[in-house]
């Protein structure tokens, strides 16, 4: 969407199917039109670089199929309940989900060669595509499978029920068509409040439908019955060795407004349990070296625009540099609008802007991003000569310069490279503009530039959006490209920001909170842009979520890079396989952290490889990574053996043993090191000094900013 001075925002989480609000479909559907006839299938030449999955190792993806049927025209590609309710909880536990419109036809035998589970979520009882039922049936025994919300175009037709019903009886479950609504007339049992109502109590719109569990292998998490047959018992959640059943309306409340939507079951112990994850280590890309990761990054919007902070008006670009980051020891992510420095692609001479973003990309705590040419509000859609102002792009035009979605990412690097940055820096990452749902030509451009993307997916979980179910997932997957989405919303999200509330970004805070605890979902990112220090007010709220997030909390800052490449090595790569006594790692890349939960083992780093150290967090263990292989040996009994615990920052040719730790410790922030393994009280040699640990064994350091090579040794 667009704010009230055009800046980019894109679009709240929303999908559309029967029982949404039109008005808020209307709503999404007016700022981005996208027709799924137009979704460009997957080009094998421009896809990442996908690590095949070896024989034993965990299988991670789950095929997800919805019906397309049931969107509006003109949805956009990821306006279906996948995306914006099962896609997150399912990557936290490791899953890559893999969304298939029923429409399309079968998967490929590829995807089913990797897959955990086969995942349905219907609505709606249109007919289904002849290949879908024979398909499936060739899948029983080699997968699990998960239906959600409703059988829908499986029951669907003459049969249906039959064919539903035979399909269940494999997994030790009876079916029949009975579906009764009302609290008054069905009465209800939960497997516990904590599982079953997670978010809200389901029983106001309690339904007796489903299938009637007649096997010991199954656990029934919701049984219903008539209060006058209550012999006649139905499971519409029900989990098995072979998966999970979870139907409507005991699996979510998806709502009809921004606050209403709600998880029934807890999402998480849900998909663990009906995909057999138990134990099983999940990729963790929000962390490194056993901290959240944070980072700040701005958008382009606002470079131009004068700040009443200081006399005569500056530039926000100059007083962002002058308030924000001259303030702070920090990393930071900042994006230029090309048409927002010159009015000329191939100017000669250049601007007071142009030296102004110059001396910003200098920087050596700045890490170079591009937020386009002339910052597309639409990329789905068609910029002609009588489009009106500010619909297709918020600038309208530049000289020397053709739009369109590739050139924006091609010209703004260009540009960027040639003019902005100084000699050894590059343009590393591409912030998408306005909607931000770029077509794949324009991601494709990205990979061949070697920029990284980032934006869009926009959520937030606070008190009007009061559910994890609004939180987004970590990526958008398109023919084989992939858009990470950052950690939070910006500040457009907020009302009052443009008006009477200026500081309403401060609010950002609760939805940071809530996605680090219990769980760890996000990063703890700030995400502005230079508008942001346009007034008083406006910046005083970045200053004060500047120092919880970046000093006060126990985060990493990090470039934004260093998360985008994470997310996107844990999608591409990122498998593991059980051994014996742990497990073994392969191709996690830049993804250098590992989470299992539940895990009441300790490592044995003695007998391990790859490893650098580990911390235990929010009832799990994570394992930090030394390399992209690794193996970790895992034993009952807690062993002494100097490790990383904690760090705030990448370390570099780090080496643990016996005796002690080395690595080279660098970042533009105040460096934190907790090192953990000794015994408790023993004098550890730092250098030329000696240290004495704590009751724990632990010993902390805390550095300046900038480089140094550690040694510490019994």
């Amino acid at each position: 969407m667009v704010g009230s001075d055009g800046a980019s925002r894109s679009p709240a989480p929303s999908f559309c199917y029967p029982g949404a609000s039109s008005n808020r479909i209307c709503a999404k559907l007016a700022v981005a039109v996208f027709l799924f006839a137009a979704i460009v299938r997957a080009d094998p030449k421009s896809a990442p670089a996908f690590v095949t999955r070896r024989a034993g190792e965990e299988k991670r993806v789950v095929i997800a199929l919805f019906d397309r049927r049931i969107l509006p025209k003109g949805a956009l590609d990821t306006d279906d309940p996948i995306h914006h309710m099962v896609e997150m909880p399912l990557n936290h536990l490791g899953m890559v989900v893999r969304r298939r419109a029923i429409q399309d036809g079968p998967p490929s035998a590829a995807w089913v060669r990797d897959a955990r589970a086969i995942l349905t979520y219907f609505e709606g009882n249109l007919p289904a595509p002849d290949w879908l039922w024979p398909w499936l049936e060739a899948q029983r025994g080699k997968t699990r499978f998960v239906h959600l919300s409703n059988f829908g175009p499986l029951q669907a037709g003459d049969g249906g029920t039959v064919r539903v019903r035979r399909w269940l009886a494999g997994f030790g479950l009876d079916f029949d068509a009975t579906h009764v609504e009302g609290p008054l007339a069905v009465g209800s049992r939960w497997r516990s409040r904590e599982l079953c109502a997670y978010e809200a109590d389901p029983r106001v719109a309690a339904a007796h439908r489903g299938p009637r569990n007649v096997s010991s292998g199954n656990t029934p998490w919701v049984e219903t019955w008539l209060k006058t047959k209550p012999e006649n018992r139905c499971a519409p959640v029900v989990v098995g060795p072979w998966g999970a059943v979870a139907l409507s309306p005991w699996l979510v409340r998806t709502g009809d407004d921004d606050g209403t939507r709600r998880w029934y079951l807890d999402p998480f112990a849900f998909f663990r349990a009906a995909l057999g994850l138990e134990g099983v280590p999940a990729p963790e890309p929000n962390v490194l070296n056993g901290r959240r990761m944070f980072f700040l990054h701005i958008d382009g919007d606002g470079f131009e625009s004068r700040s009443s902070m200081k006399p005569g008006s500056p530039y926000c670009a100059r007083v962002m540099a002058d308030e924000i980051f001259d303030r702070y020891d920090l990393p930071w992510t900042v994006s230029v609008i090309v048409r927002s420095v010159t009015l000329d692609l191939k100017i000669k001479e250049p601007t007071d802007r142009m030296v102004l973003a110059r001396e910003i990309m200098a920087r050596k705590d700045v890490e170079v991003a591009s937020h386009g040419v002339l910052h597309p509000l639409r990329w789905q859609r068609e910029l002609k000569s009588d489009s009106p102002p500010r619909t297709i792009t918020w600038y309208g035009g530049l000289k020397n310069y053709v739009y369109s979605p590739r050139n924006e990412v091609r010209d703004s690097i260009r540009f960027i490279n040639d003019r902005l940055c100084p000699p050894g820096k590059r343009c590393r990452v591409m912030l998408w503009t306005g909607d931000a749902v770029p077509l794949k030509p324009a991601l494709d451009e990205c990979a061949e530039a070697d920029c990284l993307n980032m934006n869009g997916g926009i959520y937030r979980w606070d008190a009007l959006e009061n559910s994890v179910g609004y939180v987004a997932p970590w990526s958008r997957s398109l023919g084989g490209a992939i858009q990470i989405y950052p950690g939070a919303p910006n500040e457009n999200v907020y009302q009052g920001f443009f008006g009477t509330m200026p500081g309403a970004y401060a609010h950002v805070d609760k939805t940071i909170e809530r996605t680090g605890s219990p769980r760890i979902l996000k990063p703890a990112n700030l995400y502005i842009h230079f508008y942001s220090v346009e007034n008083p007010a406006r910046t005083a709220s970045i200053h004060r979520l500047l120092r919880r997030w970046a000093i006060k909390e126990n985060t990493a800052p990090v470039f934004a890079s260093t998360f985008i490449e994470a997310a996107r090595d844990a999608l591409a790569g990122a498998h593991y396989e059980r051994t014996p006594n742990g497990w073994r790692f392969r191709a996690f890349g830049k993804c250098r952290t590992v989470r299992i939960d539940n895990e009441p083992r300790n490592v044995d780093f003695k007998k391990s490889s790859g490893l650098i150290g580990a911390r235990r967090m929010n009832g799990a263990l994570f394992l930090h990574l030394g390399e992209q292989d690794a193996e970790a040996v895992l034993t009952k009994t807690a062993r002494s053996h100097p490790h990383i615990e904690q760090a705030n920052h990448k370390l570099r040719n780090v080496k643990i043993d016996p005796n002690g730790v080395t690595f080279l410790s660098h970042a533009h922030s105040h460096r934190v090191i907790v090192v953990a393994g000794f015994r408790p009280k023993e004098k550890v040699r730092l250098g030329r000094k000696t240290q004495v640990t704590d009751q724990q064994g632990r010993l902390t350091m805390s550095l300046k900013p900038g480089r140094s090579r550690i040694q510490m040794q019994r």
